[in-house]
C-alpha cells in the first residue's frame, strides 16, 4: 500500500508542471477561403485545429514560432468540410509561441 501512496504524491507533484499551459497568439492569412482555427497545447506541443468551412479546396501553411528553435513550416491540403490537426513540439521550455496560418483556394 505504501507503492501506492507513494506513486499518487509523485502524481500531485507532477500534475503542476504537465498542466502548465502557455499562450498561443494565432495570425491567419486567408486569401478567398473560409477556414476556422482553434488552438491547443498539450505539454511541450502547440497545436492548431483548421476546419474548411468554405466550397472549395484550400491549401493551407501553418509556421510555428519559439523563440530561438527553427521554424518549421506545416502544409495541408483542406477539401471542403474538411479538417485536420497540425502541431509542433518543441525541445525547450515554452513561455509563448506564434503561429501564422496562411491558406488560398486551390
Amino acid at each position: 500500500m505504501r507503492t501506492l501512496a507513494s506513486a499518487s504524491a509523485l502524481t500531485c507533484l507532477l500534475l503542476p508542471a504537465v498542466a502548465q499551459a502557455f499562450p498561443i497568439d494565432l495570425e491567419a492569412h486567408l486569401d478567398g477561403v473560409t477556414i476556422e482555427t482553434r488552438t491547443t497545447d498539450i505539454s511541450n506541443i502547440a497545436t492548431v485545429t483548421l476546419r474548411n468551412a468554405g466550397a472549395n479546396t484550400a491549401l493551407c501553411e501553418a509556421t510555428f514560432v519559439n523563440g530561438p528553435e527553427r521554424p518549421a513550416p506545416r502544409r495541408v491540403r483542406l477539401a471542403a468540410g474538411e479538417s485536420t490537426v497540425v502541431s509542433q513540439s518543441f525541445q525547450r521550455a515554452i513561455t509563448r509561441v506564434r503561429v501564422d496560418v496562411r491558406c488560398s483556394a486551390n
